[in-house]
This record gives C-alpha cells, sequence and structure tokens, in this order.
C-alpha cells in the first residue's frame, strides 16, 4: 500500500506489521526499557517444514505492564524497519530511551546474504524511529576500526548508558568483503560502547592474557553491581574445537578494567554454548543471584543435545546451586533463546529446540525467581507494576530458599557469605570491594539485569533497563538537590531570626529615644514645618537614638505625657528595615 508523502512528488511506502504469530523463533535479540521488551530480528518459521527465508528483522514489543498467559502473550507487531538488516545473534544495547542494534550473523541459508559494512542501527523509543549513527573510536582503544562480530555476549548497564560485546567471532557473514575460504576467526577482546557519546572503545589487554582469558563465542556476559563501577561475569561458550568450562567465570572488574578468574564451588553445570542468564538481586544487595538456563551441547557435530535444566550462580560465594524442577511443566529443551528478568519474574523467549519438536508456538515461558516454579501467566504485580501505579521498578524479588540454605540470611537478604567459597585471585574485585562499595546505590536493590543467548550454536544477549521514572542514572541527584536547598532555607531562616531580634532591639530604642525628644520632633516634623520623614540639609540636626539599656519599659517626654512611637509618621516595618533599612530607619537616625 502507497501512502503519498507530504513532500510534493515523494511517495512513502507503508511498512507491514511485523507477524506475532510464528511456529517458531530463535537466535533474535532482546531488550526490556520500562515496561516493554522489544523483540527484533533473528530467525522464525512461519510452518514446520520451514527450511529457507528464516533470517528476519522483523520488529514486535511485549508488554510487561499487564497481566498475561504464556499461552496468548501480549504482543504487539511494530512496522517492519526500513533499514536495519535482518541479522541473528547481534545484541540490543539500550538505555532509558534508545535501542543500539550491534553486530549479528547475516543468512548463510537460502538466500544467502553478502554483509554489508559495518553501521550501527538506533531506535528511538519515543518518535519510532530507526537511524544509522554516526559513531566514534576512544583514542585509548585497543583498535581504530571496528567490525560486526556476531554469537558474542553483550550486557547494558542498567541506568547508565553504558554497554558491553563479549567475545564472539568474524567471517564471511559478519564482514564485509571476507572470503568464505578465509576461516572464521574467534575473539576474546571487550568491546565497549558510550551510548550518549556513542563511542566505541576495544578492550584488548588489561589482564587478558595473565587471566588466560580464552576466545569463545555463545556465551553469556551479566552485569553484578559489586565494587564502585560493577563488574562483569563471562560465563560458558566455547569454539568449534574446545568449551569454556563452567568451574572458572572469568570476572572484569570495570573499576580497575582488569580481568581476573574465580573458580566456584557447588554441583557445576555442564560446558555448554548458547544458554541465557540473568541476574536478580537481593532486596539489600547482600547476594546477586545469576538465573543460568538451558543452552546446548555442540559435540558430536550435527547431533546437538539441548538442555532444560536451570542453575542458580550466587555471588559473592560464586556457588552453583541446581534448581530442583522435578514434578513442574518445564519448557522443552531448548538453546538461542533469550531470558529477561522483570521483578521477581525471568521471562523466556524461544529458542531453537531441535529435531523433535517441530513449532514451539507461541513460545513464551515464565519462571518464578522468588519461588524457583514454572508458572503459566506473566503477573504485573510480580513484575513490579501493580504496586507502583503501573510505573514499574518496584523490587519484588526475594532471595529463594535454595540460596539462603547456602549463603544464609532471609528472602529480604542478609547473605552470611560474603567471600567466595574457593580462594580468590588477589586483584579480584570480589575480596577487595564489596556490596556496599558501588557507588550507583539506586540502582542496587532493583533485580533488572538481564543476558540473553542464540540457537543451534550461537549467542545472544539481553539486559533490563530500569524505568527512568524509578531509577536515578547515579548518584541521586534529588536528594543532594533537596539536601542543599534545605540548608540554605535553614541558614536564610537563621539570619532572619537575628535580624528580626535586632530589628526589635532598634525599635525598643526607638521607642525609648521617643520619649527624650520635644512632643514635635517625636511626631516626625520640624519646628514650623511640614508633617513628614525629616529631611533635607538639617536631617542630622536633632539625634533622638539612645543606647538601649535591655530593659523593656516606657519612656516619657520631659512633660511626662506617654510618647508613643506610632504617634510618629509610621513605625518602620521589619520587611521594610531588611529590605530598605537606610529608607525605613531614617527616622531612627533623627
Amino acid at each position: 500500500m502507497l501512502l503519498l508523502g507530504l513532500a510534493e512528488g515523494v511517495r512513502l511506502e507503508r511498512r507491514d506489521d511485523s507477524p506475532t504469530d510464528v511456529c517458531a523463533r530463535w537466535s533474535h535479540q532482546t531488550a526490556v526499557v520500562g515496561g516493554t521488551v522489544y523483540i527484533y530480528g533473528g530467525q522464525a518459521k512461519t510452518q514446520a517444514s520451514q527450511k529457507t527465508n528464516t533470517w528476519n528483522n522483523n520488529f514486535l514489543t511485549l508488554s510487561v505492564s499487564e497481566d498475561w498467559s504464556t499461552s496468548s502473550p501480549k504482543l504487539t507487531g511494530l512496522p517492519i524497519p526500513n533499514g536495519p538488516p535482518p541479522v541473528a545473534n547481534g545484541y540490543l544495547w539500550h538505555n532509558n530511551d534508545k535501542l543500539f542494534l550491534y553486530g549479528g550473523l547475516f543468512s548463510d541459508v537460502n538466500p544467502v546474504t553478502a554483509p554489508p559494512a559495518f553501521a550501527l542501527w538506533e531506535y528511538n523509543i519515543a518518535s519510532g524511529n530507526w537511524n544509522k549513527d554516526d559513531t566514534s573510536v576512544s583514542s585509548d582503544s585497543g583498535s581504530s576500526e571496528i567490525q560486526r562480530a556476531a554469537e558474542g555476549a553483550g550486557v547494558s548497564v542498567p541506568g547508565r548508558s553504558l554497554g558491553f560485546y563479549f567475545g564472539g567471532h568474524l567471517d564471511g557473514y559478519t564482514t564485509q568483503g571476507w572470503s568464505q575460504s578465509i576461516p572464521r576467526v574467534y575473539l576474546k577482546s571487550l568491546l565497549e560502547f558510550d551510548m550518549d557519546k556513542k563511542q566505541f572503545r576495544n578492550i584488548t589487554k588489561n589482564g587478558l592474557e595473565k587471566a588466560g582469558v580464552p576466545e569463545r563465542a555463545d556465551g553469556v556476559l551479566v552485569f553484578v553491581p559489586w565494587g564502585n563501577e560493577g563488574i562483569l561475569l563471562a560465563i560458558g561458550g566455547g569454539t568449534n574445537e574446545t568449551f569454556s568450562q563452567m568451574n572458572v567465570i572469568d570476572v572484569y572488574d570495570l573499576g580497575t578494567q582488569k580481568w581476573t578468574k574465580q573458580s566456584t564451588d557447588g554441583p557445576t553445570p555442564k560446558y555448554r554454548v548458547n544458554p541465557c542468564a540473568v541476574v536478580a538481586s537481593a532486596p539489600d544487595g547482600s547476594s546477586h543471584n545469576v538465573y543460568f538456563f538451558g543452552g546446548q551441547n555442540l559435540v558430536p557435530y550435527a547431533q546437538q543435545l539441548q538442555y532444560d535444566d536451570m542453575y542458580i550462580l550466587t555471588v559473592p560465594a560464586f556457588t552453583w546451586i541446581q534448581v530442583d524442577m522435578k514434578d513442574q511443566a518445564v519448557p522443552p529443551a531448548r538453546a538461542g533463546h533469550t531470558c529477561d528478568i522483570v521483578g521477581s519474574q525471568m521471562i523466556v523467549i524461544g529458542g531453537y529446540t531441535g529435531q523433535e519438536l517441530s513449532c514451539d508456538a507461541p513460545g513464551f515461558y515464565v519462571f518464578d525467581a522468588s519461588n524457583l516454579q514454572w508458572t503459566t501467566s506473566y503477573s504485573a504485580e510480580a513484575g513490579g507494576f501493580g504496586s507502583n501505579n503501573g510505573k514499574g521498578g518496584a523490587n519484588t524479588y526475594r532471595v529463594p530458599q535454595a540460596v539462603i540454605n547456602v549463603v544464609g540470611g532471609s528472602g529480604d537478604g542478609g547473605a552470611k557469605v560474603t567471600k567466595p567459597m574457593k580462594q580468590a585471585d588477589p586483584d579480584s574485585p570480589i575480596i577487595t570491594a564489596g556490596a556496599t562499595n558501588y557507588k550507583y546505590t539506586t540502582y542496587l536493590p532493583r533485580p533488572t539485569i538481564a543476558v540473553s543467548t542464540a540457537p543451534d550454536g550461537t549467542v545472544t544477549t539481553s539486559t533490563v533497563t530500569p524505568n527512568p521514572n524509578a531509577i536515578n542514572k547515579g548518584p541521586n541527584i534529588g536528594a543532594i538537590v533537596g539536601g542543599v536547598v534545605g540548608g540554605i532555607v535553614f541558614m536564610v531562616l537563621i539570619l532572619l531570626g537575628g535580624a528580626f531580634w535586632l530589628y526589635k532591639r532598634k525599635i525598643r530604642e526607638l521607642r525609648a529615644s521617643s520619649g527624650r525628644l520635644p512632643p514635635a520632633a517625636a511626631r516626625g516634623y520640624k519646628e514650623g514645618g511640614e508633617a513628614g520623614l525629616m529631611a533635607g540639609e538639617n536631617r542630622h540636626d536633632t539625634i533622638a537614638e539612645l543606647p538601649g539599656d535591655g530593659i523593656h519599659r516606657q519612656r516619657r517626654d520631659n512633660t511626662g505625657s506617654s510618647t508613643d512611637l506610632n504617634e510618629m509618621q509610621g513605625e518602620p516595618t521589619f520587611w521594610g528595615v531588611l529590605l530598605s533599612p537606610r529608607r525605613s530607619l531614617r527616622v531612627v537616625n533623627h
């Protein structure tokens, strides 16, 4: 359908709305902003037998500010974007008002698509428009050229307009001009993106070699508010030949900008790629719990095995806890799905389910992270929207009993285990900092972090951004301004109080002095002159001011009659003296 453009001779093509009903979707990108989950691209099929044309740039939203059933999620198909490409296994960085589409893999099946030059696409949530961004590279970046990577792990730091992308790979389906005869290259660098400056920084050193951080793809990256600036945990993933072990976690300190390693305790998950992970924080920030679900083993080749198990990695104890899901309606095993946490609920979307399940529709699942139960519906109240007038941001998460059994405390926090169960690196932020050191304290009690994954051998990540109406971006500016204003008001009141005391003292002196003046002068007259304040060249001829003796009494004139100050031209008011002291006290000076 063609619509007549506003400009003369211009015709704008109306884009079709993105389909909400599909047989299956996987390798997509998600982001949560306020009361909405945004779902972009990836792969999808409308029929079980479909083998081609699975890559897409569909763009949908899922409401989390209202209740819905997993059999009928509140989906809305937005117009299919004109510009942003159909990619899978990229990432949606996001802050409170924008999305940034980074990376992703172009179609390697019919129709095969050659990747164009790298571009970063920005979506303005308020206007609903996509634009190609002009970006820069910081002077301290490890490389001056930014490439499009895919199957890496991304995360957005809540409330700080800061995004990261770890690992991934480059090949002929990500990079323009890359020959298909050249093998894929796996990455271990960490890409940082400042969403306000629109500036990249490629972190290629800073402990990568010392910590032995391996190159990998298809893992997950989560942000934990620990230490001054927070930390990143890189979990899982691998290459065509090796897998990252799950009993050692790579830790990146945003404050020192260095990598360290941390061994874990507890029952370790099997190595895997394409899982999903989210982080839920105790209300007091004493523990941060990484929920780790699904994924797959790609060995042997073409016989990948998907998982449906769930583990919790509790930090700072760094102990794995396997979640008991016996007798629950657990979703079919999957990989390449996304997870996002809203309040106390983890929302799982899509995923590659192997050959045994022909369709996975609608493909939305909800896990209660506090009670460790799969449910058949999403609750806006449990998502933090019911108790806050629909604005979101309320922390409804409570530490589950399975975690309390390991770290102590209660559902509200109070963890007794404050350090890793296994020995930590001397430079590890887990032992050099603590939960109370995180300076962005307005974020700390809210479990709003999330990460995602990819499909049959790919990864995507997603993070929940706090609602701008509920969470500040950093230090509490309102409280600071309020404190300053309150202090100023308090000082002004003290000064006014002192000024009023002096004013009353001056009036007493004036009243006392009026008794020492001739009646005519006391009434504000010159002898033989006009009524009013004495002015002119003779205004200093008569001095009526006398030193006060500090005793409240009425002075009388020489005739013995009482001389009231009000009988003068008028008693000067407090505000008159304060605002115009020379004019108001002129009668006193006389």
